[in-house]
């Protein structure tokens, strides 16, 4: 081996020391691994933190560090920074929040607004700008104790609910960096999925966790929730929709079921004489159709019309739910105004002071042209 390819070796052993290293030669069995946070409100306006801990096992026929289950950890403190800190003194070992995926927001403390918990989540560093963020109503320590099938701990269903739940349309999937941006540079509002504890439909007696729909927050205070077409329309506007379905009925109790492959949309602002927004919305949506369970459906070109007009019908209802949402709640998701600040800085200045009423009183054109691209049926 020559000189310098023994000089590459080494530094890259150093490097690979370096980055494996824990600082201060801190151990498994030093530390508490924190997979999941829930933040409500404690006593006196206080905040209740609780965190879900990752059992470790020491040895045995598991690798080391093998997790088996989960316990939890409660503090309450006038902060979330000084309950963090005082849940230290309830633990015999080091909490190490960087592996945090999911927090969990009851929905009387995000009324109150959630921008001091933000700010003090990010004080404590460790917290990965990829954390998971939702909004509970009631007690939301209690969706860290539902136990889902072949899983040990809430996080992991957590992050596969909303990845489905976005497949599907009925919610999104939300990060801690995507919030605190959007607090930070006021461009839009923002949303943050709902979960919430449901009986399982076989077995009543179990519980599991669902995630469906978003709550709306008007700043950082939470306003409303958007539940499953209000949410379908919000996403077909701001061109987040993939993989969902479309449904036309054939009669009573059948459907025909299509599959949303692809999905674009176009926004537009102009200003009348009194300058009142003009916001025109133009969806364009590829389907295929995947399911039909009515018999004697004949699929020729006239049938195909037909559907793409009521499947265009469906799309415009969602979306014009969507905007009566929105405007009753003054919630600009979609970031309207920056559109307007930013192609428009001159009428910008006159209705920045006013936006929330002007918002509130736009004028929406929405238009969908979606388009039925394969049948898997010979004409």
């Amino acid at each position: 081996m020559s000189w310098l390819k023994k000089q590459q070796l080494v530094t890259l052993l150093c490097l690979c020391v370096a980055i494996t290293g824990c600082k201060g030669s801190m151990e498994l069995n030093e530390l508490h691994i924190v997979h999941s946070v829930a933040i409500d409100l404690g006593k006196d306006g206080g905040v209740r933190v609780t965190a879900e801990i990752a059992k470790l096992s020491t040895g045995g026929q598991q690798p080391k560090g093998m997790q088996e289950s989960t316990f939890y950890l409660t503090s309450e403190g006038s902060s979330l920074f000084e309950a963090a800190r005082l849940m230290r003194t309830k633990s015999d070992r080091t909490l190490l929040w960087g592996h945090t995926t999911a927090i969990i927001f009851s929905t009387d403390l995000a009324r109150g607004g959630i921008g001091k918990q933000i700010d003090d989540i990010r004080r404590l560093r460790q917290f990965r700008n990829s954390t998971l963020m939702y909004a509970m109503e009631g007690k939301a320590y209690e969706a860290l104790k539902v136990s889902m099938p072949n899983l040990s701990i809430s996080s992991q269903a957590l992050r596969g609910l909303s990845e489905g739940g976005e497949s599907t349309a009925l919610t999104e999937q939300t990060t801690l960096i995507e919030v605190y941006q959007e607090l930070i540079n006021g461009y839009k509002d923002i949303s943050i999925p709902s979960v919430e504890v449901v009986k399982d439909q076989v077995d009543k007696k179990l519980k599991l966790l669902q995630t469906k729909g978003l709550y709306a927050f008007k700043g950082d205070r939470l306003v409303g929730l958007m539940h499953s077409p209000e949410t379908k329309g919000y996403l077909r506007a701001a061109a987040q929709m993939s993989g969902s379905i479309e449904a036309v009925a054939c009669d009573a109790k059948h459907k025909i079921t299509f599959e949303n492959i692809n999905n674009r949309s176009e926004l537009d602002v102009a200003f009348n004489k009194k300058l009142t927004p003009i916001v025109n919305i133009e969806i364009y949506a590829d389907l295929d159709l995947v399911s039909v369970q009515c018999d004697d459906v004949k699929v020729d070109p006239g049938t195909i019309v037909n559907w793409e007009k009521e499947i265009n019908n469906g799309i415009t209802e969602d979306i014009d739910r969507y905007i009566r949402f929105s405007q009753k709640h003054k919630v600009d998701l979609l970031g309207i105004g920056e559109m307007i600040h930013r192609k428009h800085p001159k009428q910008w200045r006159k209705m920045k002071k006013n936006w929330d009423d002007i918002y509130s009183g736009a004028k929406f054109n929405v238009k969908a042209h979606g388009r039925i691209d394969h049948t898997n049926f010979t004409l």
